[in-house]
C-alpha cells in the first residue's frame, strides 16, 4: 500500500481539524475529501487544529487513508500582536483590538514562527496538487501558493460562507441585546469580505457545500472552476422504531457554536413549555455535541433536559429520539446533523435556516418552523402522528440515498479533482 501511494501524484491537504468519519460536522466533511482524495493521490495531511482537536492522535480513519500526517503545535504559534492585545485588561478595549485586527480570528495561529514551523515539518516535500479546507486556512498554506494561477494545482474547499454566516450571527446577537458579541462578529463578518479577495484568486477550483454560495463565487471569481459539493453522511440500517408513546426529542450539534447555542436556549425557553403543554405530558429533550458552552450545560438543570457532551456515539441517540429539531436562527453551509437524522430514519422539525442548503421540502421530508408557537406545534404534530412520521422519514431516508450519501460525496469530489489535473 505504501509503495502504491508513493508511486501516484502527491497531494497536500490542510485541514483545520482531523479529518472523521462521524461526529463533529466539519470533521465529517474533511473526511469526504480524505476518503475521496486518498483513492487518486499520495495524501500528506497537515492538521493546524484551530477548529478543535488539539494534538490528539491520528485515528485509524486518516491513519488508514493519509500517506503522511503532521499536526502543528499552537501553544506557542500566535500571532504577537494578536498575543498582545489578548493581555489588555478591559474586556471592551481588548474585544475592540481584536476587531481591528486585519486577518480573521482563525489566523491567528498564521505567525511567522507557525509558518516555520510548517515549512521545518515539510522540508524538501514537492505537492502536485494542494487542497486547503475553510478560507481561514489559506495563510497556513501560504508557502505552497506561489502565485495566482502558479503549479502547484490548488483547490479551495471554502465549505461555508464565512461572512454570511458571521453576519447573521451578529444580527441574532443585536437581537437578543448583546451589543458587545454583536459589534465582534459584524466586524469578523468585514474582515472575511476584505480577506477572501486576497487570497480566492490563488486557486484554480473553488468548491462551496451548497448552490447559492458556488454562485455567488463564480460571480466573484470568473476565472476559477466553481462547484457545489453538498455534506453527505454515511448510510445507516433502518430504525426499530421504539414501542409506546412518543416524547423524546433531540438536539445535536456543536455546543460552542453560538448559533447552536442560541437555538436550543430557545428551544428550551419558547418551544418546549409549549410543547408539553400541548401534549399535556413530560417531553424529555436530549442535547448532545461537542464541547458544550456554559449556557447550554445550564440546560440540564429544566426537569427531562439532559445534556450529553462529546457522546461517542451519536447513533445510540438517534435510536433513543422519537424526534429531532433544528432550532436554528443564523449560520450557513449545510446541516450535515440534519442529513444525519434523516438517514437514521428520525422525523425533523427545523426552521428555514436550519434546512438552509439541503433540497429538503416542507411536508415531504420535515416539517418547517420559524416561530416559537409554530415550531411547538410542528413538534407535537410529528409526535402524535405516527403515520406522517414515517410517511416523512421514508421520505427523508430516499433523499439522502439519492443526493446526499457518502458515495455521491465522493464520486463530485474525485470528479472535480480529475477536472483540475487536466486543466
Amino acid at each position: 500500500m505504501a509503495a502504491e501511494r508513493a508511486a501516484r501524484r502527491r497531494l497536500l491537504f490542510v485541514t483545520p481539524i482531523l479529518p472523521a468519519a462521524s461526529g463533529n460536522g466539519l470533521a465529517m466533511r474533511a473526511g469526504v475529501f480524505l476518503d475521496a482524495l486518498a483513492q487518486d493521490f499520495a495524501v500528506t495531511l497537515l492538521v493546524v487544529p484551530v477548529a478543535g482537536g488539539g494534538l490528539s492522535p491520528p485515528s485509524r480513519f486518516g491513519a488508514d487513508r493519509a500517506a503522511r500526517i503532521v499536526t502543528i503545535a499552537l501553544d506557542d504559534n500566535v500571532d504577537p500582536l494578536w498575543a498582545l492585545m489578548a493581555r489588555i485588561a478591559d474586556p471592551r478595549a481588548r474585544a475592540a483590538a481584536f476587531a481591528s485586527h486585519p486577518q480573521p480570528a482563525p489566523c491567528r495561529h498564521a505567525s511567522a514562527r507557525c509558518r516555520s514551523a510548517i515549512g521545518a515539518a515539510l522540508a524538501g516535500e514537492r505537492y502536485d496538487v494542494i487542497h486547503v479546507m475553510r478560507s481561514y486556512m489559506t495563510p497556513y498554506a501560504e508557502a505552497f501558493l506561489a502565485g495566482e494561477g502558479t503549479a502547484p494545482r490548488a483547490s479551495l474547499d471554502l465549505d461555508d460562507d464565512e461572512a454570511l454566516a458571521l453576519g447573521r450571527i451578529a444580527v441574532l446577537a443585536e437581537g437578543a441585546g448583546r451589543f458587545d458579541e454583536a459589534r465582534s462578529f459584524a466586524a469578523e463578518a468585514a474582515k472575511y469580505q476584505r480577506f477572501e479577495p486576497q487570497w480566492l484568486p490563488r486557486f484554480r477550483l473553488l468548491i462551496a457545500a451548497n448552490d447559492a454560495h458556488a454562485r455567488k463565487l463564480a460571480a466573484g471569481y470568473p476565472d476559477a472552476t466553481v462547484m457545489a459539493i453538498a455534506n453527505t453522511v454515511a448510510p445507516c440500517p433502518p430504525r426499530v422504531h421504539r414501542q409506546g408513546a412518543a416524547t423524546r426529542v433531540l438536539f445535536v450539534g456543536n455546543l460552542s457554536y453560538p448559533p447552536n447555542v442560541d437555538g436550543i436556549r430557545g428551544f428550551a425557553a419558547d418551544v418546549l413549555p409549549r410543547l408539553r403543554a400541548q401534549r399535556g405530558e413530560t417531553i424529555a429533550l436530549r442535547i448532545a455535541g461537542s464541547s458544550p458552552a456554559a449556557e447550554v450545560t445550564a440546560l440540564a438543570r429544566i426537569p427531562g433536559v439532559e445534556v450529553i457532551a462529546d457522546p461517542e456515539d451519536l447513533a445510540g441517540c438517534y435510536a433513543w429520539a422519537d424526534l429531532a429539531v433544528v432550532p436554528l436562527a443564523a449560520g450557513g453551509g449545510t446541516r450535515i446533523k440534519l442529513l444525519e437524522a434523516f438517514a437514521h430514519g428520525v422525523p425533523v422539525v427545523a426552521t428555514s435556516i436550519g434546512a438552509e442548503g439541503i433540497a429538503a421540502v416542507h411536508g415531504l421530508h420535515l416539517l418547517l418552523a420559524d416561530a416559537p408557537a409554530a415550531f411547538a406545534e410542528a413538534c407535537a404534530r410529528l409526535l402524535a402522528d405516527h403515520a406522517l412520521a414515517t410517511r416523512l422519514t421514508d421520505a427523508a431516508r430516499a433523499l439522502v440515498e439519492a443526493r446526499y450519501a457518502h458515495a455521491h460525496g465522493v464520486r463530485a469530489i474525485r470528479a472535480a479533482f480529475a477536472g483540475l489535473c487536466s486543466a
